[in-house]
């Protein structure tokens, strides 16, 4: 349980170094119109890892899908969809707000009221919900977004919000979803993604406690089944939907909000394929990968037939110890042979080490990333060939998530 309290003390400090790295501007109620822009391409769920100071996972205006058609591609008949995006702060009580507007739609009206709810969405704590209890530690709210998927008919937007009320014992971590159809200038509900099947529940839930490789949904003993208010909880990305459950509601504060990817392949059973593909997604394609993602802010892909062959672990923390966490993977056998493992550290701890077989992968503000192998024997054919084979292609997908 230490770690998992210095994890989400660790959490907390990267969202708020970011925070503090903002622009201070003057304070006013009108929003500030910032430089405009079409979405970035950024690489998508395979980055490879980077061993240099990473961007922030929330960017605004930042496009997490690797293969996006911009929509003035030569042929298309689209017109030039742009997004900006317009940032409101102030001093007292604490507001940092960027969120996104969009530019070019054909049905002007459509497109003011998206953007209205874009940003009503944006700012969802209102002010005299925070109330300064402490007048030395005032109330503070954070929102910044993100694009997980867009093509010429769709825009996945991701809200991430910080609020942290004034006099509290922590702040909480909010997530919001918006899916916008510029095809028919409207916003798209979560339930329209499904076709409806008494199996959805199901099938989906069995697919998040594979994917549960940590066991965190155990701890508590809260899950039994995703209820109907988590498939409200689903955003769209490149290959399937993002599932993700807000602190508290199945583990504790300090596990975060968990995430689980949902490929379309393997939820095709449940969608509703003419929604996608009306809107130019193909949601038959297999993934061979599935993509795992833990508390400590990084998520990896393993090649599926190895999924029900390795057993994953968090070793416990102690202060014989110097990094700030360890997940070991092993193999599924009855000597459990350790593979592999992937660490956090403190920078200046990192620094100090001499690392050995430890490999840097990145380094997020004050955090290192690493992983080492195991020291197997020769003879241990199949444990060298999955080292020599497998876990270079663990490690090519290694992100960090915040």
């Amino acid at each position: 349980m230490k770690l998992k309290w210095i994890m989400a003390v660790a959490l907390v400090v990267f969202f708020a170094a970011g925070c503090s790295g903002m622009e201070k501007r003057t304070v006013s109620e009108e929003p500030k119109v910032t430089e405009e822009k079409e979405p970035d391409k950024t690489a998508g769920e395979t980055e490879k890892p980077n061993t240099q100071e990473e961007k922030p996972s929330v960017q605004p205006g930042k496009n997490t899908n690797d293969d996006v058609k911009p929509n003035n591609q030569p042929g298309t008949t689209h017109l030039t969809i742009t997004i900006h995006d317009e940032s409101i702060v102030k001093e007292t009580p604490i507001i940092n707000i960027i969120y996104p507007q969009i530019n070019g739609m054909k049905d002007k009206i459509a497109q003011a009221k998206i953007n209205d709810i874009l940003k009503k969405k944006a700012t969802a704590a209102a002010e005299n919900e925070m109330t300064n209890y402490d007048p030395s530690a005032p109330s503070s709210f954070d929102s910044k977004y993100k694009i997980t998927y867009q093509n010429d008919h769709l825009i996945s937007f991701v809200y991430d919000q910080y609020y942290y009320p004034s006099g509290a014992a922590h702040g909480m971590p909010a997530r919001i979803p918006i899916l916008v159809d510029l095809d028919k200038g409207r916003i798209v509900e979560p339930k329209e993604l499904f076709n409806g099947s008494p199996q959805t529940k199901q099938i989906i839930s069995e697919i998040v406690l594979k994917q549960d490789v940590l066991h965190t949904l155990e701890v508590m003993g809260e899950f039994k089944q995703i209820s109907s208010e988590d498939l409200e909880q689903v955003y769209l990305m490149k290959e399937g939907l993002m599932m993700y459950f807000p602190p508290y509601e199945y583990a504790s504060y300090a596990d975060g909000t968990l995430q689980y990817h949902l490929s379309f392949s393997d939820i095709q059973s449940v969608l509703n394929n003419a929604f996608f593909k009306s809107h130019g997604i193909n949601i038959s394609q297999p993934v061979d990968s599935t993509i795992l993602y833990v508390s400590e802010g990084y998520h990896f892909s393993v090649p599926k037939e190895w999924m029900g062959r390795l057993i994953f672990e968090r070793a416990e923390y102690s202060e014989n110890h110097n990094w700030m966490s360890e997940i070991n993977v092993y193999f599924n056998s009855a000597d459990k042979q350790l593979l592999f493992s992937f660490h956090m550290y403190e920078k200046q701890i990192w620094d100090s080490l001499n690392a050995g077989a430890e490999v840097k992968l990145a380094q997020k503000s004050e955090i290192v990333f690493s992983y080492s192998v195991a020291d197997i024997p020769p003879n241990n054919l199949q444990a060298n060939e999955f080292i020599k084979n497998v876990v270079p292609k663990i490690i090519k997908t290694f992100h960090i998530d915040f």
